[in-house]
């Protein structure tokens, strides 16, 4: 290999595709059956425990509210601090809010944050390990078509690294060996 090809080479990370992108999608359904548990959870205990959640509707007619003000000039017997009557409308709102769906938003603005983590996390991992499976496959091939084949090289940190041991004394000791006889 060349100089200039090992710095391209380090630097693709979806070596193998389709062994990768399978083991992305292994990963993405196990995550995302885990969240549609836990919504069907939330739900359930909701609809049981709350009777269809704590609804939160906002009126339209006026709402009497106390403001708690200073009193600048209190006459004696009177308290420094007041509270004046005060009508307030509340804008009207077209849908309710219940504790399903204020924890659904949470729940599905988390699972996209942990889907992305998720999904880079197993681009490198499966990195790690396509890597090797990628030289292993490629000194089989040359073996398997006769051509000359070197020892399987592996970066530090790779996956495998056993196996690529007994595969170069394999080839050192099967290949290497009956051309030198």
């Amino acid at each position: 290999m060349s100089q200039n090809h090992k710095k391209t080479f380090r630097f693709h990370y979806l070596i193998d595709k389709e062994f990768q992108l399978k083991f992305l999608a292994h990963y993405s359904l196990l995550f995302i059956s885990g969240v549609l548990v836990t919504l069907g959870f939330l739900y359930w205990l909701n609809q049981a425990k709350y009777d269809g959640g704590a609804v939160f509707r906002l009126r339209q007619d006026a709402q009497t509210v106390f403001w708690k003000v200073e009193n600048d000039d209190p006459s004696p017997g009177e308290a420094k601090e007041k509270f004046v009557p005060r009508e307030i409308y509340l804008p009207s709102y077209d849908h309710q809010l219940n504790m399903y769906t204020i924890q659904f938003d949470a729940v599905v603005t988390l699972s996209i944050l942990y889907l992305l983590l998720i999904t880079v996390f197993s681009v490198f991992k499966s990195h790690k390990m396509a890597g090797p499976v990628f030289s292993i496959k490629r000194s089989l091939q040359r073996m398997a078509s006769g051509d000359p084949i070197e020892t399987i090289r592996i970066r530090k940190g790779d996956e495998f690294q056993e196996l690529v041991e007994v595969l170069n004394e394999v080839i050192q000791k099967r290949v290497a060996g009956p051309s030198r006889k």
